[in-house]
């Protein structure tokens, strides 16, 4: 059998691939007292149910439970839990909804940008963030990830520390890159362009780039036309259900969300699309329903 990144390169020859949706608003809500990661380890059963919800809704890329769950950011979060059972119980959740299907599904190891920025700390040395970040890839690694999903990019040194790991611990496990959106056109949050981000991570020679989360659906569409005029790479979109307002309520309906994200497959600019804060397997079921009709980018 072809290796992971090769049988997903054939895979997008032919299909636009949907990932699952969000998984921190999916498991607590509206809630911000619970950390989503500490739900694999006390409410097992929820996690599981989750995914077995976006198998059945057609996702072919399922995210890990681990976006909080560097070393640095257990501890800013104040949970004693270690990385390595963190990884592990998020595993078991994943691998129990999976044996009970014949689908052929890929694990993405969820990397996010740490709770701290090396950009900006002033206390916080760059060994330090590399060695967090080691101790979630290589947990990854040992656990089965298929490819590293190194997301909510805001920080892009951050994001490079990561890759430089990731490829230090697993050269071969393909890398995706994943931003987050300024709401002023061709910018990532922290100001740096497009352009300029895909120069910083094409030299990991990743699987795919492109965006998450950010201010909507919308947002991420307009952004990922001006992505395509810099890279060949397929694209990779998990927009948000827009900006929740102060209820914690988020405003893009799954029609909504859908028929956006159709506009950027009739133009030919998805390769890898979900949902992220805000989205559900509802989202997942439409935008499977749709993406079938499409082909991916070329």
């Amino acid at each position: 059998m072809a290796n992971v990144k090769e049988r997903i390169e054939e895979i997008l020859e032919r299909h636009i691939i949907v990932k699952d949706a969000a998984i921190g608003t999916t498991l607590t809500g509206t809630r911000r007292d619970i950390l989503p990661e500490m739900l694999s380890i006390e409410e097992p059963q929820r996690v599981v149910a989750m995914y077995k919800e976006s198998i059945k809704a057609g996702a072919k890329f399922l995210t890990t439970n681990t976006f909080l769950s560097d070393p640095l950011s257990l501890e800013a979060c104040g949970v004693s839990i270690t990385t390595e059972e963190t990884v592990a119980k998020a595993f078991e959740a994943i691998n129990e909804a999976r044996k009970e299907s014949d689908k052929e599904l890929f694990v993405l190891g969820s990397i996010g940008p740490s709770t701290r920025n090396i950009s900006l700390a002033i206390d916080l040395k760059e060994e330090e963030l590399r060695d967090s970040y080691r101790r979630l890839i290589t947990s990854l690694h040992q656990q089965g990830a298929d490819i590293f999903l190194i997301e909510s990019i805001t920080d892009v040194r951050n994001a490079e520390i990561a890759a430089e790991v990731c490829r230090e611990v697993a050269p071969e496990t393909p890398i995706i890159f994943s931003a987050t959106l300024s709401k002023i056109g061709g910018l990532l949050a922290s100001g740096r362009s497009v352009e300029r981000y895909v120069e910083d991570v094409s030299k990991f020679e990743p699987l795919a780039i492109g965006f998450n989360c950010s201010h909507g659906v919308k947002n991420i569409v307009d952004n990922l036309e001006l992505l395509t005029r810099f890279t060949t790479l397929p694209t990779y979109a998990a927009p948000s259900a827009g900006v929740p307002d102060a209820k914690g309520k988020y405003p893009e309906t799954v029609k909504k969300h859908t028929e956006t994200l159709r506009t950027a497959a009739e133009r030919g600019l998805l390769s890898i699309v979900g949902g992220c804060c805000g989205t559900t397997a509802e989202y997942t079921r439409s935008i499977a329903q749709m993406v079938r009709h499409y082909k991916p980018r070329k």
